[in-house]
């Protein structure tokens, strides 16, 4: 069992572990550092290092070295499951016990209004009740403007929340998360879809479950990772957009596109057993679901001639939200330097992980993507006008709108980097949202986690940033 465990891992640089499965706890840090040799066994071979702080850090590098070849199966943009792992409830566990810092994500709208909405992880428990149901946790912290909203004050470590898609219901906010693996107490799990929650943005959330805790049907069973997850309220119900590694002839090993249903936004939702979008030999990555109009849209980033590393496109969707209900248009391709994390391919890129709202006190349809390499402190997001869902979209610079603090699309006392996977919520009190993932300070993957940051989306009229993101008090 284990050199099939050790093959599948050095095939596709994921972790082929069943979902939601505790592992052994490990409370000593004797016994921990076995328990995360262990695991990492698993998942980058053999590993043989000396005891001590000497086998953290040949771990350490050996997970790097995995990183450089495998390029996480492609030179993408995107959170992978093997990035959790060592960025989010893995890596915290190498460190000294203090704050970690913050792989890109959705927006989430309310269909039944027709008003755009949004509806946000570094290690925690798996759930002990039914799936969805809240764990046994402290009552919910603050989020001060510095810390991150997946701080997790009771590990003292901010947790991996990569591509947060983020949706207001029930009178809290949820945001889902690429998989990952998460532990708390010494106890860990993976995650296909972890969701977290709070009251509101203003405070830390913290997760609550697994929100897609079956492998839907069309997904590769050796990659079985869900990527950017986001949902919206669809008529009665909810609908999860997602995308993942399909298993099936003929587009097997391709990214595509899924949906899942649930009454509730705590799920658990059920996949569709096929694919909502898959294009032969290309990926299809990061849907966002966006309503203008009444009308229910879904963008993503769709791989292609000539767009190797990614363009930004929109399609319209059927009311229910589990169909294409018309030809994809193309918004947006890569053009400017920032955007370039893979000199030579065809197309500048990558450039992925699209979302679009309305700004409540201007009108404005905003697009925002996040482009070059979310492992680096160069990814960054972009800004652009849209006159529609379908387009056409105007740049508002040619410089990101924001990557680190010092941006001048943040006015924020948070020290981040690495800024990516932005989604946008309009909230209860109708103001809009925002929700992305970032280092904290200079951190960088493999050795820190992207956590989720909640700002407000408040209008400026500035030349290079005529949005800008605020501290949420």
């Amino acid at each position: 069992m284990r050199e099939r465990f050790v093959r599948l891992g050095r095939q596709s640089g994921m972790l082929p572990l069943p979902l939601a499965h505790p592992v052994a706890p490990a409370p000593a840090r004797a016994d921990f550092d076995l328990f995360l040799e262990s695991l990492l066994g698993r998942v980058v071979g053999d590993v043989r290092p000396a005891s001590g702080p000497g086998a953290r850090a040949a771990i350490r590098r050996r997970v790097a070295l995995l990183q450089r070849r495998r390029r996480l199966r492609h030179a993408l943009g995107s959170g992978t499951l093997a990035a959790g792992i060592v960025a989010g409830g893995v890596q915290a566990r190498f460190d000294t016990g203090s704050g970690g810092s913050g792989a890109g994500g959705a927006a989430a709208a309310t269909v039944d209004t027709g008003t755009a909405t949004g509806d946000p992880s570094t290690t925690v428990a798996p759930p002990t009740t039914t799936v969805g149901s809240p764990t046994t946790a402290p009552a919910p912290s603050p989020a001060p403007a510095t810390e991150p909203w997946s701080r997790d004050a009771a590990e003292g470590s901010d947790r991996d929340a990569a591509d947060p898609g983020v949706l207001f219901a029930g009178g809290r906010v949820h945001v889902f998360a690429t998989s990952s693996f998460q532990c708390r107490g010494g106890v860990c799990a993976e995650y296909r879809v972890p969701r977290f929650a709070a009251p509101d943005l203003s405070v830390a959330g913290r997760l609550e479950g697994d929100a897609l805790p079956e492998r839907p049907p069309w997904v590769a069973a050796d990659d079985h990772a869900i990527w950017a997850p986001a949902a919206a309220r669809v008529g009665e119900g909810y609908v999860l957009w997602f995308a993942a590694t399909s298993g099936r002839p003929g587009d097997g090993g391709m990214k595509c596109l899924g949906a899942a249903t649930a009454a509730t936004p705590e799920g658990p939702f059920v996949a569709r057993p096929d694919p909502l979008h898959c294009t032969p030999g290309y990926w299809s990555i990061d849907p966002a679901p966006v309503v203008d109009g009444g009308r229910l849209f879904l963008l993503w980033r769709q791989d292609g001639d000539g767009a190797a590393t990614g363009a930004i496109v929109a399609a319209p969707l059927t009311p229910d939200g589990l169909a294409l209900a018309g030809p994809a248009t193309t918004l947006l391709r890569g053009a400017q330097p920032w955007e370039e994390g893979h000199p030579g391919r065809a197309g500048i890129g990558p450039v992925e992980n699209p979302a679009m709202a309305r700004h409540p006190a201007t009108g404005e349809l905003l697009l925002t993507w996040s482009a070059n390499l979310w492992e680096t402190q160069d990814y960054a997001t972009g800004l652009a006008v849209c006159d529609g869902p379908l387009g056409p979209c105007r740049r508002t610079s040619d410089q990101p709108w924001l990557r680190t603090e010092a941006s001048p699309g943040f006015a924020t006392s948070a020290r981040l980097g690495g800024a990516g996977g932005l989604s946008f919520a309009t909230g209860p009190d109708g103001r809009l949202y925002a929700v992305l993932h970032a280092y904290r300070g200079a951190g960088s993957f493999p050795s820190a986690p992207r956590a989720a940051w909640a700002f407000a989306v408040e209008r400026t009229g500035g030349p290079d940033a005529p949005y800008r993101l605020i501290d949420i008090s």
